[in-house]
């Protein structure tokens, strides 16, 4: 479909098949097509609404086009959309850690905060952590630790191309959607918080299509209500499953994990340093019971989806003995450690 007969479709109101939006959003990475032209699709995208067909040829052609890294079949990748302005501290990325150090391969795909203070890039280089190691060196991260920190803006380049339309735009387009599903490791295996509703058929869908086998979309709600990217000790959280093309939905509570319901504001964050603390406190035992366990929560999910918990309770036992014993601790050590070795490898090498 050519850019004119592409523009007619959408201006008409009617949705793209997932083909001619994979080979629409290759010629946008490619250049091919005029600042005006690209910002024109992305709002008549945004102004239809973007289906599962449409988000999933999106994805395939970003992942085609990123750096490539080829962590294994096990590696699961634990992120969120952004943009619930609940102000929480990093509690995916804290999440990871312990998740990780229970036995889980992380392959944690992020970016710089675009809706909040600190992401979760600024938040792992506030622990210590070079975040844009080359890609042969964070495989090999990946392969000591059992860890990896994939920054997006080092793994598609082709993104370059449309930032300044995206900036000028100003609004949320397909790009915001694609982050949490557009690993460069292309992993088969994903706990993603949503920010609304809304979204989770929409991910599973395109996590379906896309061959995943397996996945948690989650959304939940705060104390009085609002939004969460999260699983939340707060209120309720959604949990939509995809295992081996099979989709099962939950609305479950804190209570039924045998966790204890907390306030929103005592789970805030703040500056990438103060976010920074919390995962310390977290890990070394000196956090409070609500913070601990907004993080033992989605740690749990993530050592059920990489398969070494049998389901969610099987997951936070495994994640609180980690986190009790003190392994998580010593191993969020480990993979610093490994992580400034390789860093400073590599900064010798290029002298």
């Amino acid at each position: 479909m050519d850019q004119h007969a592409l523009l007619q479709t959408l201006l008409a109101g009617n949705d793209l098949t997932g083909n001619e939006m994979e080979s629409c959003m290759t010629s946008i990475m490619n250049g091919e097509y005029s600042d005006i032209a690209i910002g024109a699709i992305l709002a008549l995208l945004q102004k239809k609404g973007v289906t599962a067909q449409e988000l999933s040829g999106a994805c395939r052609s970003m992942v085609d086009k990123a750096i490539k890294l080829d962590l294994g079949p096990a590696a699961v990748d634990t992120c969120g959309t952004g943009g619930d302005h609940s102000g929480t501290f990093n509690i995916s990325t804290a999440a990871a850690f312990i998740a990780c150090s229970a036995g889980a391969g992380i392959a944690k795909h992020g970016n710089r905060s675009m809706t909040s203070q600190c992401g979760s890039a600024d938040v792992l280089e506030e622990l210590g952590m070079t975040i844009d190691l080359p890609p042969e060196l964070t495989a090999e991260m990946y392969r000591l630790t059992g860890f990896a920190f994939l920054f997006a803006p080092l793994y598609h380049p082709a993104m370059k191309t449309v930032a300044p339309v995206r900036k000028a735009l100003g609004i949320r387009t397909i790009f915001n959607m694609l982050g949490p599903i557009a690993n460069p490791a292309n992993v088969k295996r994903q706990v993603i918080g949503v920010n609304t509703p809304e979204l989770i058929d929409l991910y599973i869908d395109t996590l379906h299509e896309n061959g995943c086998q397996h996945a948690l979309v989650i959304h939940g709600k705060t104390d009085n209500g609002a939004p969460m990217d999260e699983a939340s000790l707060c209120g309720t959280t959604i949990i939509t499953e995809l295992l081996d093309g099979d989709i099962i939905r939950h609305v479950a509570t804190p209570e039924e994990f045998g966790l204890s319901r907390c306030g929103i504001d005592e789970l805030k964050g703040g500056s990438r340093k103060e976010n920074a603390n919390i995962i310390r406190a977290i890990l070394d035992g000196s956090a409070s019971r609500a913070q601990t366990e907004a993080v033992l929560y989605p740690a749990a999910m993530a050592c059920y989806v990489a398969g070494i918990a049998s389901c969610i309770d099987d997951g936070l036992s495994q994640a609180r003995d980690a986190l009790e014993s003190g392994t998580a601790h010593t191993h969020l050590t480990r993979i610093m450690s490994v992580n400034r070795e390789l860093a400073d490898h590599c900064r010798s090498k290029a002298n």
